[in-house]
């Protein structure tokens, strides 16, 4: 049985946890997969790939990752994914939407998350958003069915 894909853009900033007061622009864009539908069933998480853009960290990286789609049971989107930065180091970016029913256009598309280096040590935080007004038409018209 098939399975199916989608896009999605989130951008905001980051901050180094050295340089609190010094935000920059970062961004990403991801496709997502699943595997069939038996098995998304099973295990509702889907692989994710695509650009991450971190002003001065990672500009225009390649990511590979998972994003969770367990939202009834655990009520959060959990995402997941590594990239090499600018320097050629190895970095996990780590962030989960928790999604709240009386604030849930809000918490739908607010994504807090952490970036830590090889060893797992934070380094940075960000925060992104999912631009409804302009993304959303796109979003929508990605989802699509696959093999």
């Amino acid at each position: 049985m098939n399975g199916f894909e989608f896009r999605e853009t989130m951008a905001g900033s980051y901050h180094l946890l050295e340089r609190p007061g010094d935000e920059r622009p970062m961004s990403f864009t991801i496709r997502a997969r699943s595997g069939s539908l038996f098995r998304f069933l099973r295990r509702p998480e889907v692989e994710i790939e695509g650009e991450i853009d971190a002003q001065g960290l990672a500009d225009h990286r390649y990511l590979r990752g998972t994003l969770g789609l367990d939202l009834v049971r655990t009520g959060e989107l959990p995402y997941a994914f590594r990239f090499t930065g600018n320097d050629g180091a190895s970095y996990v970016f780590e962030g989960k939407k928790t999604v709240s029913a009386r604030e849930l256009t809000e918490s739908m598309t607010v994504l807090p998350g952490a970036i830590k280096d090889a060893r797992g040590v934070e380094i940075a935080r960000a925060l992104l958003r999912f631009d409804l007004r302009s993304d959303l038409a796109k979003f929508l018209r990605s989802f699509r069915l696959s093999r």
